[in-house]
């Protein structure tokens, strides 16, 4: 008898088990697929300001050099590249959902202590990289990280970036996204990336190459290319 009660009361303690698991996953299920939905949206107003902008420099930087390209590349639903001159900003998304940790600043934030599941965001990236590196796939060259655009549930936005993206938009609580915003982060990255110059390499990582490394000196098992590679960041 006492063993059939204890089995009952285990039965009913993992019904309610159960019942806060199922709870806890509709909740944070429906909240991420939110979050997704607004993260997916504003990559593609991402994407369509990026063609606007590289639609309107376009014709006025053929006129100095028809040689010069700005376009913009889809690579797949969830990637494409911004391409000017010898420098391509490839902007991913992540299809993931992330929140901040309690030590950082928008984990401290009273937005975000007040209602924790404004935490959540998506993320999309920008990174920088030699267009050579893309057209000849050396898939050794490196690319380097100019932005991290957050957005959450309610569509509000953070960025850690370089430079100005540094500290233009850390106002979480109170920045909506929209396409000013998204126009002013791909100028931003733009700027920086056409100010990022392409380092000579010390000395000592040229001094010695393989026979397999001269035959594939631009292809993927060539040296690693970067735009500061080996030197200190300014």
């Amino acid at each position: 008898m006492e063993i059939v009660l204890v089995l009952l009361k285990n039965e009913k303690t993992m019904s309610e088990n159960i019942v806060n698991i199922l709870e806890g996953l509709n909740h944070k299920a429906a909240l991420k697929q939110h979050i997704y939905r607004n993260t997916l949206e504003t990559f593609e107003q991402l994407k369509t300001c990026a063609l606007e902008i590289a639609e309107h420099l376009t014709p006025q930087v053929i006129e100095k050099d028809k040689n010069l390209q700005v376009e913009l590349i889809e690579v797949s639903e969830f990637e494409f590249h911004l391409k000017f001159s010898g420098d391509t900003i490839t902007f991913i998304m992540h299809t993931n959902v992330f929140c901040f940790p309690p030590e950082h600043a928008v984990g401290k934030s009273s937005y975000v202590l007040e209602t924790p599941t404004r935490g959540y965001c998506g993320m999309i990236q920008a990174y920088n990289f030699l267009s050579d590196s893309l057209k000849y796939q050396r898939l050794s060259d490196i690319g380097y990280l100019l932005a991290r655009l957050f957005i959450n549930a309610e569509g509000n936005f953070f960025v850690d970036g370089q430079r100005q993206l540094d500290f233009l938009y850390k106002e979480f609580a109170t920045q909506k996204i929209n396409a000013s915003a998204i126009s002013k982060i791909i100028e931003q990255t733009m700027l920086y990336a056409l100010d990022f110059d392409l380092y000579v390499p010390p000395m000592e990582v040229m001094s010695e190459i393989t026979l397999q490394q001269k035959r594939v000196f631009n292809n993927a098992g060539g040296f690693a290319t970067g735009k500061r590679l080996g030197f200190k960041k300014e």
